[in-house]
């Protein structure tokens, strides 16, 4: 038995993003991982960031040529119903083997002095006057114990750490359903004609690149709530999309959250990160970079709190606090609006939309940072479009009362209460404001 200062779940993108950030700070970290190594970052292929991420995150720069490197674009589109309307989003994106790039990341994690062990699935937290003070994790050799002044569970979708935490510890256990989950099924095809990096809303389907010949493409498809709806879904697009001819390379299929993350994201020598934290983009179910938002702030005040022999709720409280009144607040914003506009507008209306650039055009999809002004302007074009038959009263309704709630939600966790004590006041709020919200269908 060993004693850590922290103890990660999880050796995967966000797990070893935070074992290296605190072991280079000099803190003893160990990293458990289920998987075998070889295993590790193998269940999806390919994975974005946009070239700005490597110097914000400070996350090792690849390059053409390098084995996690995939593919660079900067070209994609927003397309109508028909196809017929094209709106063009400019990011300088890179597509990375995720194999490959969580290797490197094991690999730079231990240079940085961390510990990793392959092969250790989590079975249980110990506790020590109430708190924890350590884990047990199962190995091929048997059940092992490590003690730790701080655990963090990144261990994905199955939440393994979080789902164990007593009710009422601080921290949400709840299972990510699956209706709580946006599934995935990712076609790598090989055209025999070059094709658009396209995104189409209403089939919540995409063509992305998975190399630099214009003409290999992934045919993404998502659905939520099962891969059997996903099924439909795909077979939707490949009626109305106009693939053309192409060679099916492989299959994957695969899910991310999307659901609000716990209230709070912390409790007495414990933090939730990641997709067991449900910190995925609301406009895409993207995860990697979105939760190292989270853990650049989650290491700074971890760090405060270990210098001053502290790990308890009110010493980790402002992760909460800065992380929900900054990506938090806008994520809440993004998937209220989005989920009331998904689940209420039709086809015809979405082809309305992308003619008159309403919602639908390059200052919004470009900019991202919608202000009141520009929701009130919008909301105008929408009842213009009654009279003219392009929206129903019914939709417009929708919109509006969706682009309130996401502003009241957005406002409601900038102002994310300093302390735990405002906190159960808060979350009554905030719940009843989700459950006006709803779930995407």
């Amino acid at each position: 038995m060993k004693v850590y200062d922290l103890i990660i779940v999880g050796a995967a993108t966000s797990g070893l993003y935070l074992a290296r950030k605190m072991a280079k700070r000099g803190y003893t970290v160990k990293v458990i991982e289920k998987l075998p190594e070889e295993k590790a970052g193998t269940k999806m292929d390919i994975f974005h960031v946009t070239r700005t991420d490597f110097i914000k995150f400070d996350i090792p720069l690849v390059r053409e040529g390098d084995p996690e490197w995939a593919f660079e674009f900067t070209d994609n589109h927003f397309s109508s119903p028909s196809n017929k309307y094209h709106i063009n989003v400019d990011a300088e994106t890179v597509g990375l083997h995720m194999k490959e790039y969580v290797a490197l990341m094991a690999k730079l994690a231990r240079e940085a002095g961390a510990e990793i062990e392959y092969d250790a699935a989590f079975e249980e937290f110990t506790f020590s006057s109430g708190a924890i003070s350590g884990i047990r994790y199962s190995t091929p050799d048997g059940i092992k114990e490590d003690k730790c002044k701080v655990a963090v569970d990144c261990s994905g979708i199955a939440s393994a750490a979080r789902r164990a935490l007593p009710n009422g510890y601080g921290v949400e256990n709840f299972r990510i359903e699956d209706e709580d989950l946006l599934f995935v099924l990712l076609r790598y095809a090989r055209f025999d004609e070059e094709q658009m990096n396209t995104f189409w809303l209403n089939m919540k389907s995409w063509y992305a690149p998975f190399s630099m010949d214009g003409k290999e493409k992934i045919i993404g498809t998502g659905a939520s709530g099962s891969m059997e709806k996903v099924r439909r879904e795909a077979e939707k697009l490949d009626g109305v999309s106009s693939h053309g001819e192409f060679e099916l390379v492989k299959t994957e299929e695969g899910a991310t959250p999307y659901r609000r993350p716990p209230y709070s994201l912390v409790a007495d020598n414990f933090i939730a990160a990641g997709d067991a934290a449900c910190l995925t983009k609301p406009d895409c179910g993207e995860g990697v970079t979105s939760s190292m938002v989270m853990l650049d702030i989650a290491a700074d005040v971890l760090h405060t709190a270990l210098k001053q022999g502290r790990a308890d709720k009110e010493a980790l409280w402002d992760i909460n606090c800065r992380y929900n009144r900054a990506q938090g607040a806008e994520f809440a914003m993004v998937r209220a609006f989005l989920t009331k506009l998904i689940n209420t507008v039709t086809d015809d209306e979405l082809e309305y939309c992308f003619r008159n650039r309403i919602i639908f055009n390059e200052t919004f999809l470009n900019n991202g940072d919608v202000t009141p002004k520009d929701a009130i302007q919008t909301v105008v074009k929408m009842i213009g479009g009654i009279s003219r038959k392009g929206v129903s009263l019914k939709t417009v309704g929708a919109i509006v009362s969706g682009a309130r709630l996401a502003f009241e939600l957005r406002t409601h966790y900038m102002n994310f209460p300093k302390n735990p004590e405002a906190f159960p006041v808060w979350v009554s709020i905030a719940e009843r404001m989700w459950k006006k919200v709803g779930k995407v269908k």
